[in-house]
């Protein structure tokens, strides 16, 4: 059943266009310093300061590693080799600073001999960048370390001056001579927010560290726009060969079994012609019927590869022919799709592609009654909205289809978001720029 195209008020404002289902915002900052600026009580209860520490302590560790490595001479020329390998762990450490992960700035090796991918890999000035920071952790780990030590021993023999005075009768702290409880007591008085600020001081060395990780271990911006052309051209070749995949089937379809089961519905006829005895007459014709259904699904599954009325009219029209199946299907037209509006071919191929599998899956599996696709354009963005009355709880990562179509829609540089609650409505959200 195919509900005719509406159209909407052609001027609406922004607020009438559908809004996309969003996912849950990331909490995680993109510096490590955002957390040392929030009120100091706040943040010295929580489990950020400690978590600072793991860090630094885990920063400290793999900078006396890469000291050891780097005084010993012979395995100097491999510290491209452990500096890669570092790199990889401090960009998924960083984590523990509530910072997101550092992108990793290497592209994908091509399928060539092990020393071929050696040598594209030393020829990327990331894997120097890596090399840059393992020297410098491992330059500054005896300091820092040294450091912190005497502040830890300072601030700890102030915690801990009332029981260390039951061992040594007398304690000099600067030039202050404590030798009485009383005054060993002021003293962890002292100690208390001292070691508050020695825990800020080591979240910030850890966020110093992190930043200079950040700086020297991600993509600089000709590595990331070289990324983006490597992925526009893939994406292309995958248009591409979709493409030419959809051809080869229809014309295989067209070619081979449509061509026969002409031929058998035409023979079907002759025989029926040729036969007197009506009982079997009625036979062929029951058989007939049965081929030429059997033809007109074979001839729906054709079209719904790739309809002719798309290259004609537009996904519009397109998706007003969907509605032939058993599903009612609502077509509903907004802002800049009064005149005709198309665009690239690809593009509408995979927005009729992504209709198409919505209806398919609401007939399907959501036991929907009517399905709504609403088509809208405003500002040069291009948006096509599903909706169907279904069960919901449809589930992305679990053999829906549904990443698939993500996939496709990023294969043209468009957007899909879903939602689907259980109860329903299942709500496909499709974007892309004109």
């Amino acid at each position: 059943m195919t509900e005719t195209t509406t159209f909407d008020d052609p001027t609406p404002s922004p607020t009438t266009l559908p809004s996309p289902p969003y996912d849950a915002p990331d909490d995680r900052a993109r510096s490590a310093w955002t957390s040392l600026a929030r009120n100091p009580l706040r943040y010295l209860i929580s489990a950020d300061p400690w978590r600072a520490l793991v860090h630094l302590a885990m920063s400290l560790v793999f900078g006396w590693l890469c000291f050891g490595l780097y005084v010993v001479i012979i395995l100097l020329p491999f510290a491209p080799a452990w500096s890669y390998l570092l790199a990889k762990v401090e960009r998924q450490r960083i984590v523990l600073l509530g910072v997101v992960p550092i992108v990793n700035p290497h592209p994908p090796l091509r399928e060539r001999a092990f020393t071929a991918r050696i040598g594209d890999r030393l020829g990327e000035a990331a894997t120097w960048r890596e090399t840059g920071y393992s020297l410098i952790i491992a330059a500054a780990a005896p300091f820092l370390s040294i450091g912190l030590l005497v502040a830890g021993a300072v601030v700890g023999a102030c915690l801990l001056a009332p029981w260390l005075i039951t061992m040594e009768p007398v304690m000099m702290f600067g030039g202050w001579v404590i030798d009485t409880q009383p005054e060993a007591w002021t003293l962890t008085a002292v100690g208390v927010p001292l070691a508050g600020i020695l825990l800020y001081l080591c979240a910030g060395v850890s966020a110093a560290l992190a930043t200079l990780a950040q700086a020297l271990l991600g993509p600089r911006e000709e590595e990331l726009a070289a990324r983006l052309a490597e992925l526009h051209a893939s994406r292309g070749i995958l248009v591409t060969s979709f493409e030419g995949e959809r051809r080869r089937i229809e014309r295989d379809l067209h070619d081979g079994p449509q061509r026969d089961l002409v031929g058998l519905s035409m023979h079907l006829g002759e025989l029926q012609l040729a036969v007197e005895d009506e009982k079997i007459r009625a036979q062929v014709a029951v058989a007939q019927d049965r081929v030429e259904q059997v033809l007109a699904s074979l001839r729906d599954t054709v079209r719904g590869v790739h309809p002719q009325v798309l290259d004609d009219h537009g996904v519009a029209a397109a998706c007003v022919e969907l509605g032939r199946g058993p599903l009612p299907v609502r077509v509903i037209c907004r802002a800049g799709w009064y005149d005709g509006l198309r665009l690239p071919a690809e593009i509408e191929k995979t927005m009729y592609y992504t209709a198409s599998e919505a209806v398919t899956n609401a007939t399907k599996h959501a036991h929907a009654t009517v399905v709504t696709i609403t088509l809208s354009e405003f500002d040069g963005i291009a948006s096509m909205e599903i909706v169907d009355d279904g069960v919901g709880g449809a589930d992305i990562g679990h053999g829906s289809g549904l990443s698939g179509l993500i996939e496709r829609a990023a294969a043209v540089g468009a957007e899909l978001s879903v939602a689907s609650p259980q109860g329903g409505p299942t709500r496909l959200f499709w974007t892309t720029r004109r």
